[in-house]
Protein backbone atom coordinates (compact mmCIF):
# COMPACT_ATOMS: atom_id res chain seq x y z
CA UNK A 1 0.00 0.00 0.00
CA UNK A 2 1.06 3.30 -0.75
CA UNK A 3 2.30 6.03 2.20
CA UNK A 4 -0.89 8.14 3.04
CA UNK A 5 0.30 11.54 4.52
CA UNK A 6 3.72 10.32 5.35
CA UNK A 7 6.43 13.19 6.77
CA UNK A 8 8.66 14.07 3.61
CA UNK A 9 10.71 16.28 5.87
CA UNK A 10 11.03 13.27 9.05
CA UNK A 11 14.99 13.58 8.07
CA UNK A 12 15.22 17.16 7.27
CA UNK A 13 13.68 19.69 4.99
CA UNK A 14 13.12 18.62 1.51
CA UNK A 15 12.53 21.26 -1.02
CA UNK A 16 11.90 19.14 -4.16
CA UNK A 17 10.65 15.68 -4.31
CA UNK A 18 14.08 14.59 -6.46
CA UNK A 19 14.03 11.78 -8.56
CA UNK A 20 10.01 11.61 -8.69
CA UNK A 21 6.90 11.88 -10.90
CA UNK A 22 4.29 13.53 -9.26
CA UNK A 23 0.47 14.03 -10.50
CA UNK A 24 -1.95 16.35 -8.93
CA UNK A 25 -5.66 15.38 -8.98
CA UNK A 26 -9.01 17.29 -7.97
CA UNK A 27 -10.34 14.53 -7.07
CA UNK A 28 -9.47 12.02 -5.02
CA UNK A 29 -11.17 8.90 -6.45
CA UNK A 30 -8.96 10.06 -9.45
CA UNK A 31 -6.20 9.80 -7.30
CA UNK A 32 -7.10 5.84 -6.23
CA UNK A 33 -7.58 5.22 -9.98
CA UNK A 34 -4.13 6.20 -10.74
CA UNK A 35 -2.84 4.44 -7.71
CA UNK A 36 -4.70 1.35 -9.47
CA UNK A 37 -3.06 1.92 -12.82
CA UNK A 38 0.77 2.01 -11.49
CA UNK A 39 0.23 -1.61 -9.99
CA UNK A 40 0.72 -3.13 -13.14
CA UNK A 41 3.89 -1.34 -13.81
CA UNK A 42 5.23 -2.86 -10.82
CA UNK A 43 6.18 -0.36 -8.80
CA UNK A 44 6.54 -1.02 -5.33
CA UNK A 45 3.87 0.31 -3.11
CA UNK A 46 6.33 1.48 -0.24
CA UNK A 47 8.01 3.81 -3.27
CA UNK A 48 4.63 5.96 -3.74
CA UNK A 49 3.59 8.77 -1.51
CA UNK A 50 0.07 9.88 -1.28
CA UNK A 51 -0.87 13.44 0.45
CA UNK A 52 -4.18 14.19 0.90
CA UNK A 53 -6.71 17.42 1.75
CA UNK A 54 -5.31 19.87 4.14
CA UNK A 55 -3.57 17.29 5.79
CA UNK A 56 -1.64 16.63 3.40
CA UNK A 57 -0.89 19.72 2.28
CA UNK A 58 0.36 20.86 5.72
CA UNK A 59 2.61 17.59 5.50
CA UNK A 60 4.26 18.84 2.51
CA UNK A 61 4.76 22.41 3.97
CA UNK A 62 5.40 23.65 0.38
CA UNK A 63 6.29 27.05 1.45
CA UNK A 64 8.70 26.19 4.48
CA UNK A 65 6.52 27.73 6.99
CA UNK A 66 6.85 25.02 9.02
CA UNK A 67 10.82 24.50 9.19
CA UNK A 68 11.87 28.26 10.29
CA UNK A 69 13.08 31.35 8.74
CA UNK A 70 15.86 29.98 6.82
CA UNK A 71 13.62 27.46 4.93
CA UNK A 72 11.24 30.59 4.49
CA UNK A 73 13.60 32.44 2.83
CA UNK A 74 15.49 29.91 0.75
CA UNK A 75 12.22 29.00 -0.61
CA UNK A 76 11.06 32.36 -1.22
CA UNK A 77 14.87 32.92 -2.90
CA UNK A 78 13.94 29.66 -5.23
CA UNK A 79 10.82 31.19 -6.30
CA UNK A 80 12.59 34.18 -7.71
CA UNK A 81 15.06 32.09 -9.92
CA UNK A 82 12.78 28.69 -10.70
CA UNK A 83 9.21 27.98 -12.05
CA UNK A 84 8.50 25.65 -9.17
CA UNK A 85 7.22 27.49 -6.43
CA UNK A 86 3.99 28.17 -9.06
CA UNK A 87 4.27 24.20 -9.22
CA UNK A 88 4.23 24.22 -5.26
CA UNK A 89 0.98 26.90 -5.03
CA UNK A 90 -0.91 25.02 -7.51
CA UNK A 91 -0.51 21.34 -5.60
CA UNK A 92 -0.99 23.32 -2.14
CA UNK A 93 -4.39 24.92 -3.21
CA UNK A 94 -5.20 21.60 -4.96
CA UNK A 95 -4.63 19.46 -1.40
CA UNK A 96 -6.50 22.51 0.68
CA UNK A 97 -9.56 22.10 -1.75
CA UNK A 98 -10.31 18.51 -0.92
CA UNK A 99 -7.29 16.54 -3.61
CA UNK A 100 -4.49 14.94 -3.42
CA UNK A 101 -1.12 14.53 -4.93
CA UNK A 102 0.91 11.16 -5.86
CA UNK A 103 4.25 11.39 -6.18
CA UNK A 104 6.27 7.76 -7.67
CA UNK A 105 9.78 7.40 -6.28
CA UNK A 106 11.04 6.07 -10.12
CA UNK A 107 14.65 4.74 -8.42
CA UNK A 108 16.39 3.21 -11.50
CA UNK A 109 13.08 3.04 -13.34
CA UNK A 110 13.83 6.70 -15.23
CA UNK A 111 13.30 5.26 -18.11
CA UNK A 112 9.24 4.58 -17.44
CA UNK A 113 8.32 7.67 -16.71
CA UNK A 114 6.72 8.56 -19.31
CA UNK A 115 4.56 5.38 -18.66
CA UNK A 116 3.77 6.42 -15.02
CA UNK A 117 2.88 10.19 -16.47
CA UNK A 118 0.34 8.50 -19.17
CA UNK A 119 -1.35 6.52 -16.27
CA UNK A 120 -1.62 9.64 -14.12
CA UNK A 121 -2.73 11.50 -17.16
CA UNK A 122 -5.29 9.03 -18.26
CA UNK A 123 -6.95 9.19 -13.98
CA UNK A 124 -7.24 12.69 -15.10
CA UNK A 125 -4.26 13.96 -13.24
CA UNK A 126 -4.33 17.87 -13.34
CA UNK A 127 -0.17 18.29 -13.66
CA UNK A 128 2.30 15.66 -13.81
CA UNK A 129 5.84 16.72 -13.67
CA UNK A 130 9.17 14.50 -13.49
CA UNK A 131 11.82 16.02 -10.39
CA UNK A 132 15.51 15.55 -11.58
CA UNK A 133 18.03 16.89 -9.35
CA UNK A 134 18.52 20.16 -11.09
CA UNK A 135 15.62 20.13 -13.26
CA UNK A 136 11.69 19.89 -13.58
CA UNK A 137 9.76 18.38 -16.82
CA UNK A 138 6.54 18.70 -17.50
CA UNK A 139 5.57 15.44 -18.72
CA UNK A 140 2.12 14.35 -21.12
Amino acid sequence: MAHVNPDPHAQGYVFIPTNRVTGLFASYDDLQGALQGLQPLGFDPQHIDVFAGAEGAALLDLCGQRHGVATWMVRNLAAFVSDDAALHQQADAVLRAGGGVIGVLMEGKESMKEQVAAVLKANHAQTVHYWGRLTTERLG
